[in-house]
């Protein structure tokens, strides 16, 4: 029998611990010295650098086995077992089926396996160690899934790329810094939105200015990629955009775990629970404010395509209903002498059943808007003046009715659990390295405590941040005098005054009463919340 050898060698991420004997060049010289000595014909090499061997989803295993189907090869070599495959299954369908089925010669340097040797089937031995090998990678597998679930725990960057307006900051891979040529675009997109721009017309100014996408920055920052895959994100387009505006890396934020493998011999992902999330807080310096990351998340509604006609509604985004909380959206009016009405999202989608109409006309919404805003406008300095004295004197007297020490204690209690908790780590390790405990226990009990102090860290760090962050509610009331300041006079409602001064405005469902004059009345509610100070009640009335 004339033997056509196909060397086969593989290495992966996997085979990082065995060092230089799993190079590819050390396999290479293990099988070709043996083929020498052993008279075998090599007809073929067939290299898989950088794939796992769990599943043989590989390339060049893949052509290795349409070479044998197709009879130009009859006799394969690999260093040992765990080149072929580490999954026990896949091994011994290969072992047990596919290699006799094409009469193919199986030879293991390294395990001392040929299957030219065996008077029947597949060796024990040979079922043995592709079970010990599926074992190792299940075992390796854990070890680097517990290893970045630790990193994540503690505030670090895992992934293989930095978000779009970041890189990896060159003396800690895991961690985030703003990258300076995409940062700025990413703070122009949010300055956009803010303004009430839509996300499709941002994706059009930037594709007009021929600003590379996220995609193409990619590639052309890493130019081992290829461009072709990402054929279809070329461009900036508009529900790449609302993805950006929701993305809380943006505001300081890591969110990370939000996939999982289904198996480690598969490369499937499924999403899992947000309440999984492993998320951590100011982990990297912003690129936003999070008032402003709120505002745009608020107010940006992803459109498939442009509003169509004369009419366009100023109030999307702004306007929502007050008990469900979904987006007013217009729809004709069937009422005379009325254009347009606004009702309630969730019931023009799923009906009286999820919510009510909430119907209120457009042209009436506009004027009681407008109508509210000039009442502010019109305030006179000696009016704001007495405004805030009387707050101050309210936030005195509330300060003398209740203690302000509730944060700070409960900053003190946090504190104090972080000390007890970094004690009792260090006591474990002290038990552990006494044999005072098993490894096992040890280990379960570390990712514990390890994962509690990245907690407490991050709720010491909200706490601080919003001590020194509080704001009494005259300080809110000069900001938005100060806003007021900014707007000369308001004869009419434009998006970008309504993005300026109001945080969103709530629709009640109207009710129709009797009046004296005998006629039915529609009563209906509309609360403003204005920027920094919310509904405004009286003295503001």
């Amino acid at each position: 029998m004339i033997c056509r050898t196909a060397l086969y060698m593989r290495i992966s991420r996997d085979d990082e611990g065995e060092g230089e004997s799993a190079s590819i060049s050390t396999q290479r010289n293990i099988l070709r010295e043996y083929a020498q000595a052993h008279q075998l014909l090599p007809a073929a090499e067939y290299v898989d650098d950088g794939y796992s061997g769990t599943n043989l989803e590989r390339p060049e295993i893949q052509r290795l086995l349409r070479d044998i189907e197709a009879g130009q090869i009859n006799c394969v070599i690999t260093k040992d077992f765990s080149r072929l495959a580490r999954n026990g299954a896949r091994s011994i369908d290969l072992l047990d089926e596919f290699f006799p089925r094409y009469n193919v010669r199986y030879i293991s340097v390294n395990d001392g396996y040929d299957s030219l040797h065996l008077t029947g089937g597949m060796s024990i031995s040979a079922a043995l160690m592709a079970t010990i090998h599926e074992t190792y990678a299940r075992d390796i597998s854990y070890k680097i899934r517990s290893s970045l679930t630790a990193k994540m725990k503690h505030g670090q960057f895992i992934g293989n790329f930095a978000p779009y307006g970041y890189q990896k900051d060159p003396k800690d891979k895991n961690h985030l810094i703003p990258d300076p040529v995409t940062a700025p675009i990413v703070q122009q997109i949010f300055r956009l939105a803010a303004d009430g721009k839509p996300p499709g017309e941002i994706a059009r100014q930037l594709n007009a200015a021929e600003i590379a996408s996220p995609a193409v920055y990619r590639c052309m920052t890493h130019p081992h990629l290829n461009i072709e895959h990402y054929s279809t994100h070329r461009e900036w387009t508009s529900s790449g955009i609302c993805k950006l505006l929701r993305n809380e890396v943006y505001c300081g934020s890591l969110q990370q775990g939000k996939t999982s493998n289904i198996s480690f011999k598969s490369k499937d992902v499924r999403k899992n629970p947000r309440d999984t999330w492993v998320v951590t807080p100011h982990a990297h310096e912003p690129l936003v404010s999070e008032a402003q990351f709120a505002l745009v998340r608020r107010r940006t509604i992803a459109r498939r395509s442009p509003p169509t006609g004369e009419f366009h509604n100023i109030f999307s985004g702004i306007a929502v209903c007050a008990d469900c909380g979904h987006h007013m959206t217009s729809s004709p009016s069937r009422k005379k002498g009325a254009l347009y009405n606004l009702c309630c999202g969730t019931y023009k989608q799923r009906g009286a059943g999820a919510c009510s109409n909430h119907f209120i006309d457009y042209a009436l919404l506009y004027d009681t808007v407008l109508h509210d805003l000039q009442a502010h406008m019109i305030l006179s300095s000696e009016e704001k003046n007495r405004i805030l004295a009387n707050l101050q004197k309210a936030e005195a007297e509330r300060r003398l009715r209740k203690s302000s020490r509730d944060a700070a204690d409960r900053l003190e209690q946090l504190e104090a659990r972080q000390r007890d908790v970094s004690r009792l780590s260090k006591k474990l390790y002290e038990d552990y390295a006494l044999a005072r405990i098993p490894e096992s226990a040890y280990q379960r009990m570390a990712v514990e405590y390890e994962a509690e102090l990245a907690s407490l860290t991050g709720q010491i760090e909200t706490c601080k941040r919003s001590m020194a962050e509080r704001e009494d509610e005259r300080d809110a009331y000069k900001k938005f005098f100060a806003l007021l300041e900014e707007v000369t006079e308001a004869t009419e409602l434009s998006r970008p005054l309504l993005n300026k001064l109001i945080d969103r405005i709530e629709i009640g469902q109207g009710c129709y009463v009797t009046g004296k004059d005998g006629r039915r009345h529609k009563v209906q509610e509309i609360r403003i919340f204005y920027r920094f100070i919310g509904a405004v009640e009286p003295p503001l009335e």
